[in-house]
Order: structure tokens, then sequence, then C-alpha cells
């Protein structure tokens, strides 16, 4: 078990050191000193939440989802336009890869199967036929 988590942690030091980690962190820390890539973004969330909030709401108004919907485009729009946001987002992104790739090896390599194969079992009657799956033609 000592071996198990002396290796994840080293897993979890590789990871901090790796330069999509570091250069993903460096983005965040430059657009939180940003003023204008923190207002971009909390415009955005502000519309974003609008939108939610009226989906929370039963019986809501159709026109007024559509009028928020159009607030939250044109603030995505702006939220794009500004170079750091953007810089930022797709280090995340970049960030959200590695630790799938990493995730999905773990899997490979405990399980013995990938992804795609871990959604069928090759039983149909535990996913409710081929056609959800693929996988027992």
């Amino acid at each position: 078990m000592r071996d198990v988590m002396m290796k994840a942690q080293a897993l979890a030091e590789a990871i901090l050191s790796s330069g999509v980690f570091q250069k993903m962190q460096s983005l965040e820390q430059q657009v939180t000193k940003d003023e204008a890539a923190t207002q971009v973004i909390a415009d955005y969330m502000e519309k974003r939440n609008a939108v939610e909030a009226i989906l929370r709401t039963p019986d809501f108004d159709p026109a007024e989802l559509a009028e928020a919907g159009k607030a939250l485009d044109a603030a995505t729009e702006v939220m794009d336009g500004n170079v750091l946001v953007k810089d930022m987002r797709e280090a995340q992104q970049q960030y959200s890869d590695m630790m799938e790739n990493v995730n999905r090896i773990l899997r490979l390599v405990v399980t013995g199967e990938t992804e795609d194969e871990a959604g069928c079992s090759g039983n149909c009657a535990s996913c409710g036929g081929c056609s959800s799956c693929g996988g027992c033609q």
C-alpha cells in the first residue's frame, strides 16, 4: 500500500511540474490580476446565472429566456475576444486533456479496458441492446 501511495505522490508531483500545469496556473494568475479579463469573466458569469435562474423557474417565459440567451451569447463573444482569457481557457483545456489521458492510462492498466470498451459488457441485456452501444453486433 505504501508503494502505491508513494507512486501516487510522484504522479501528483509530475503533474504539478508539467509544462501544461505550469502554463495553466501562470495564465490563471495573470487573469486574476487583469481588470479587463476579470470583468469579462464576471459579466459572463452574471449572464449565465441569469439564464440558469430562468430555467429553474417553473413555467418560465420563453421570450425572457431568449433575451437572456442573447445576452449570454454576447458576453461569451466578448469573453472569447479577450486574448488573456482565451489563452487561459485553452491552457485549462490542455490540462483537462492531459488529466483525461492520465485517467485513461490508469483505467487501461488496472482494468485492461479502454473507455470505449467499458461501455459494453458483451451482454446486450446489461445495456439495453446493441443499438445503444454498437458493440454486440
